[in-house]
């Protein structure tokens, strides 16, 4: 007989809680059934995710060695390679470090083998079509053994070359090579024989060029008078343009004396820095001024000028030769020199 008739017959019932306690006891052990095949599914999941990630990290570890090893011999490879190229590029840099030492040209400054004392020009001046010709004579001094002669040109087609000892007896020395290096700027005279050091040469250059339209070297400007449209020809050297007019040793470290000659059409006139020491005419029409030797100076502090100005020459009781090219203050610029000179104590 069943609990619940005991129950009736005993006049009682049993209460609802207890009741409901006996139907839930087969569902909680369900649900326990449930959770442990979880715990356990799950338990067999993260054993066999840490058998893969381990399979993963063991074959990974032989792959890092293999590259390791294939890293290490390229490495070795490499470094072989690298060492042989870079003996390769030393001999190439010492080398070419051997070319530049023979060819001083190269170099962006004149080499310290030779030093001007003196330069004797000869300009001819042509304002019909805006072109000179001259001739340079040029006296230095061997400071060390060189067959090499480089100095600055620019611009300027040279005709002849000829180098002189300072013996007299001995005519012009053999010149072995001579060329015109134009990213430098430079002439280059190569000698059959060396030049000895404390020794004086010359060098005698002949050449001809255009007179620019450029404000630098020697060039040419124009302006209206009456009218008329007139030419002249003036310089500027500076800082180092005097190499597009004759060719020098073109950096102010190199000073020397100048003796200017300019010969031009009597209806110009010329000017240089030091005032004309003699002048002679031709048949032809043309006039040949000379000038007087300048003090020791770099070269471009040069400057000539020819040009058909009106001017009028004065002299300062000091010996001091102004020009003026505006004839009526001549004078008032002459006695306010002589005033300058008294208080100055020149």
């Amino acid at each position: 007989m069943g609990i619940e008739d005991a129950s009736m017959r005993n006049g009682r019932a049993l209460s609802d809680q207890w009741a409901d306690s006996v139907v839930v006891r087969p569902r909680t052990t369900e649900q326990h059934i449930t959770v442990h095949k979880r715990l356990v599914l799950g338990f067999a999941i993260s054993i066999l995710t840490l058998i893969i990630v381990t399979a993963i990290a063991i074959t990974l570890s032989v792959s890092f060695e293999r590259c390791a090893a294939d890293s290490s011999g390229a490495l070795a490879a490499n470094s072989t390679s690298n060492s042989k190229w870079k003996q390769s590029r030393d001999g190439n840099i010492s080398q070419r470090d051997s070319e530049d030492g023979q060819q001083p040209w190269r170099h962006l400054r004149l080499p310290a083998t030779l030093r001007p004392r003196h330069y004797d020009l000869r300009l001819s001046v042509y304002m019909e079509n805006f072109t000179f010709s001259g001739e340079v004579n040029i006296e230095f001094e061997c400071v060390h053994s060189t067959k090499l002669i480089v100095l600055h040109t620019d611009r300027l087609e040279v005709e002849k070359v000829l180098v002189y000892s300072d013996s007299k007896k001995a005519g012009a020395m053999r010149i072995q090579r001579r060329f015109h290096y134009q990213p430098k700027q430079v002439y280059v005279i190569a000698l059959h024989r060396e030049m000895k050091p404390l020794r004086t040469y010359k060098i005698n250059i002949t050449f001809h060029a255009h007179i620019e339209h450029e404000l630098l070297g020697f060039f040419r400007s124009s302006y209206v008078l009456n009218g008329e449209r007139r030419f002249l020809a003036v310089t500027q050297f500076s800082p180092t343009h005097a190499r597009k007019a004759f060719p020098c040793f073109d950096e102010p470290i190199y000073k020397a004396t100048f003796r200017v000659s300019l010969k031009h059409e009597s209806s110009y006139q010329s000017l240089s820095n030091m005032p004309v020491e003699a002048s002679t005419s031709d048949e032809d029409g043309w006039v040949t001024n000379h000038f007087s030797r300048t003090p020791r100076m770099s070269t471009y502090y040069l400057a000539w000028a020819v040009c058909n100005f009106t001017f009028r020459e004065a002299v300062t009781d000091s010996g001091v030769v102004k020009l003026s090219f505006s004839v009526d203050t001549t004078y008032f610029v002459m006695s306010l020199m002589a005033f300058y000179e008294i208080v100055l104590g020149i």
